[in-house]
Parts: C-alpha cells; structure tokens; sequence
C-alpha cells in the first residue's frame, strides 16, 4: 500500500477532486493523452488561481493615490505666498517645485 501523501493541505475539495479525475482519466486513456489531461487540468488552476487573486484583490478595496485633495490643499497658500512676493516667477517657481514632490511622491508610491 502507498502512503498517502499531504499535498492537499490548503488545497479545496474540488481541486482534489479534478485532480484525481485527470488522474483516473490518464489511467483509463493511457499516456497518448498525457499533454491533452495535463493542459485541461493546468488551465482550471490557473482560472481558480486568477480567481482568488481577484477575491484578495477585491477585499483589499481601491488602491489610493499618493496626491489627494488634502496633500493638494497646501499648494494654494504655496502659489498666494509666492504671487505676493515673487510674481510670475514665484508661482512659476513654486509651480514647477509642486510638480516634482508630486510626481516623486506618486513614482514612489506605486
């Protein structure tokens, strides 16, 4: 008698239960049909795999952007300040130094 291995620890009943199905399939089929069985059984793998990857994807909730409302909410007082004493060049300053913490904090984020 064969010792009954674990690999099923983690793994759902269905899945057992399509994989002894391919096994006793190949058994009745002979090895002629090995690629066919085993690219069948691989593709439900890999729909199940891509299925709990979406259920852990989904229970994680939308991904949150690294400049929201209230990281922008400083550059409206940074723009006032830098009309008031630079002018053009002030804001156009202030302007292109928001652009670049921005730009680093979303590059960074991801």
């Amino acid at each position: 008698m064969r010792p009954r291995l674990s690999y099923g620890l983690g793994v759902e009943s269905e899945t057992r239960h399509e994989l002894a199905a391919t096994v006793a399939a190949r058994r009745e089929l002979g090895p002629a049909h090995d690629e066919e069985l085993i690219a069948g059984f691989l593709d439900r793998i890999e729909k199940e795999i891509d299925k709990r990857v979406d259920k852990r994807l989904a229970q994680r909730g939308p991904r949150r952007s690294a400049v929201g409302p209230e990281q922008l909410g400083i550059a409206v007082p940074l723009i006032i300040v830098a009309g008031i004493f630079g002018g053009a060049w002030g804001i156009a300053a202030v302007a292109a130094a928001l652009v670049i913490i921005f730009v680093t904090a979303t590059v960074s984020h991801r």
